[in-house]
């Protein structure tokens, strides 16, 4: 294993861990019910995690390991993969953290549709990834922390899916309220 890559998304995971504390310190003096606090604090450490994973592919290593990644797994149109696969992250990643910095003041059906997307384009952008983490020409070498088994890209995944449900759960209150 290199320790140095481990070490970069070590880095990586520790900023993700500190927009989290920020976000619950933020979040805790919302206001807000614990449902609509988990949702905006789930997209916050979705978005930065994303935002985070995507910019860094402009960096090496992670340059490297993403093209090679995207060539080993035999993936179609390899620039346009490139392309969709970072500009993705960045995207929802971006997106996410919106929601998450203006929380409840986005609302509304167009802004529902916005978040399920959002949420829904994190699940393929996870599937993609599933399938080139049991690629059998891609080693584990060229993937996040060295791991074959995609259960970082499965977590994610998840979270994704509980993002939306929550989103769900909580229009469905506000609107049983009104």
């Amino acid at each position: 294993m290199n320790t140095e890559q481990i070490l970069r998304e070590a880095i990586l995971i520790g900023i993700v861990l500190g927009v989290t504390g920020v976000a619950w310190l933020v979040i805790r003096r919302s206001g807000g019910t614990a449902s609509q606090n988990a949702e905006r604090v789930l997209s916050g450490v979705m978005g930065s995690f994303l935002l985070l994973g995507g910019v860094a592919k402009f960096f090496m290593p992670f340059t490297n390991m993403f093209a090679q990644q995207i060539a080993l797994s035999e993936l179609p149109f390899p620039r346009l993969s490139a392309f969709a696969g970072q500009a993705g992250e960045i995207s929802v990643g971006l997106v996410l953290l919106g929601f998450f910095i203006l929380g409840r003041r986005l609302q509304g059906q167009f802004a529902d549709a916005v978040f399920y997307l959002t949420n829904l384009v994190i699940v393929v952008i996870m599937l993609v990834a599933v399938y080139v983490h049991l690629h059998p020409n891609v080693p584990a070498e060229v993937l996040p922390f060295q791991s074959k088994p995609p259960v970082v890209t499965l977590i994610v995944m998840g979270l994704a899916m509980v993002n939306a449900w929550l989103r769900r759960r909580n229009t469905t209150l506000v609107a049983a309220w009104t």
